[in-house]
């Protein structure tokens, strides 16, 4: 009788647990499979509606959408769609043309993920997992198609900076640099950790480009509190320009001159100066000689800053504050570099390239600079910002100081001259110029 006692005591015990087990599993479960809104996907969404309709009959609104024409579209839906096409035998899948639409809308558009749920009739966590899966995939087909690739040989990056001379008048230059922030929700638990001076959270992105206004190195995804020349000093690309790994070629002469220059790149002064990176002198009283440099200089590295106007222009996820765990800000704001890319080759040879037409960016014309279109359409982003200007990075060495010194004299030299570069520094006649 006692074990038998001691049994139903322990069938009881362990029916007790089963029938917790059964009222916490109807306490939770879900009132439905699939919402019928988004059961009504294939008929009512907008990828069934009018983005075909546009894609065929309005070509106009469709670059408005997705900023690239539908003949563009369909090239870049050929290179990604293997990657992103997924397959089930239990459940009909969303095809790569509509998981590609709803990426590009993510980037270009800047359409927060729960609109997105609601225009295309897909739930928000799968829109989330779409565009990081999506955005991912972008950067790295790009990538492999190089796209966005950094110069591998000398013969490389002597032809960046011939286009830097023939265009900007910047003989031995490789490429422009800067650094912005791309503004985000704060990361859970993450304390100062991403706060940066303007009182907000983000990461960094660091990037060179070249004369066409492409990218040609990025580093993305610093803590936002550091500074440009912090976070270029510790960041792969900084360390391999420190260590000579990327096969810059040897200084050399420019054509007509018997002064041997090396290859560098230009920065603000927000960046150390280096042997391999000019930087403008300080704005005080400058001589003759230095202010014809800062100007050389300053006409060469406003292509940073014209790239990134671009980029911010057409990518209307950076006009605000990113809400997205940093992991996918980090891989939103890859993709969005590489499609500019991709959307930017070539552009010299179109005329009539939409992303980018001529006005859009910054022009020279007889009386002067003139402002290009992005710089209005860019005036409220609060998305993409610059980085601290900080003090303390105006040490730097003797060799360093001699290249820009070499720099200064050759701009000023009868063979490194441009006819025009005295009335821009010089508007009316300074008796007490410095030569």
């Amino acid at each position: 009788m006692a074990v038998l006692s001691i049994l139903s005591k322990k069938t009881l015990y362990m029916l007790l647990l089963y029938y917790l087990k059964i009222k916490k599993r109807q306490k939770y479960k879900k009132r439905m499979w699939v919402r019928k809104l988004f059961r009504e996907r294939k008929s009512k969404g907008a990828f069934s509606l009018f983005i075909k309709d546009m894609q065929l009959f309005e070509h106009e609104y469709f670059f408005k959408f997705f900023r690239m024409t539908p003949t563009k579209y369909e090239q870049f839906l050929s290179l990604i769609a293997p990657v992103i096409t997924k397959s089930s035998l239990r459940l009909e899948t969303i095809g790569a043309s509509e998981r590609l639409m709803v990426t590009l809308r993510y980037i270009f558009g800047g359409t927060s993920q729960i609109d997105l749920a609601g225009m295309f009739r897909i739930s928000s966590t799968s829109i989330g997992r779409i565009i990081n899966e999506t955005s991912i995939a972008i950067w790295t087909i790009l990538l492999s198609k190089e796209y966005i690739s950094y110069p591998k040989s000398e013969n490389e990056w002597k032809f960046i900076a011939n286009e830097f001379e023939r265009k900007w008048n910047f003989s031995n230059c490789i490429g422009a640099i800067d650094g912005k922030h791309i503004v985000m929700q704060a990361p859970s638990r993450s304390g100062s950790f991403y706060f940066n001076f303007k009182k907000s959270h983000s990461i960094v992105l660091m990037a060179v480009c070249n004369a066409n206004y492409e990218f040609t190195l990025v580093d993305i995804g610093d803590t936002g509190r550091n500074s440009d020349g912090g976070v270029f000093g510790n960041s792969k690309m900084g360390i391999a320009f420190e260590t000579k790994l990327l096969h810059i070629p040897e200084p050399n002469e420019p054509s007509g001159s018997s002064i041997k220059l090396p290859y560098v790149l230009i920065g603000d002064e927000a960046f150390p100066l280096k042997k391999y990176l000019m930087k403008p002198y300080p704005r005080e009283i400058l001589s003759l000689k230095e202010r014809i440099y800062n100007y050389r200089l300053s006409r060469a590295r406003r292509i940073i800053e014209n790239t990134f106007g671009i980029l911010a222009a057409r990518c209307r996820i950076f006009r605000k504050p990113i809400i997205a765990k940093e992991e996918v800000v980090i891989n939103v704001t890859k993709a969005a570099n590489a499609l500019h890319n991709y959307l930017m080759h070539g552009r010299q040879f179109e005329p009539l390239n939409q992303y980018c037409p001529s006005k859009f960016v910054d022009y020279e014309t007889s009386s002067g600079l003139q402002a290009g279109e992005w710089r209005s359409n860019i005036s409220d982003y609060q998305g993409l910002t610059n980085l601290q200007k900080q003090l303390g990075s105006n040490n730097y060495t003797r060799d360093a100081k001699t290249v820009r010194e070499l720099f200064r004299d050759f701009f000023s030299s009868p063979q490194g001259q441009i006819p025009w570069q005295y009335d821009m520094v010089t508007p009316t006649q300074n008796m007490f110029d410095q030569e």
